[in-house]
């Protein structure tokens, strides 16, 4: 993990390669081995570094596998959808815990400069 809220890397936030993993599978209709995983990833990577990262996200609960004869096939165990409303919720809950009512208007704040309407 990649993340700075020294969570030691059990919350949700992805680093780079894992989001470009996580965008290649939640576009798949079907599971995909790491070898199809690396042919859709932007970038120079190792086959070694992608087959450890997937691994890894496993291990999280981000992704599942199957192993079909010798080769594994990865997919996401959430839709982007619910994985985006829990890793709100889990720094909503972060934020709240460290800083309490504090968070809501500086989230306005943050919303209203960056241009979003809801």
């Amino acid at each position: 993990m990649n993340c700075d809220c020294h969570c030691n890397g059990k919350c949700k936030m992805l680093g780079v390669l894992e989001q470009k993993i996580m965008d290649v599978l939640w576009s798949s209709p079907n599971p995909l081995k790491p070898a199809e995983v690396l042919k859709k990833i932007d970038g120079k990577y190792a086959y070694t570094t992608v087959m450890t990262v997937l691994k890894r996200m496993t291990d999280k609960e981000f992704l599942t596998r199957k192993r079909v004869g010798n080769v594994f096939f990865y997919h996401a165990a959430q839709s982007k959808k619910a994985f985006a409303s829990d890793l709100l919720q889990d720094l909503f809950r972060r934020l709240f815990t460290s800083y309490g009512d504090s968070v809501i208007p500086a989230f306005k704040k943050s919303v209203k400069k960056s241009g979003f309407s809801f």
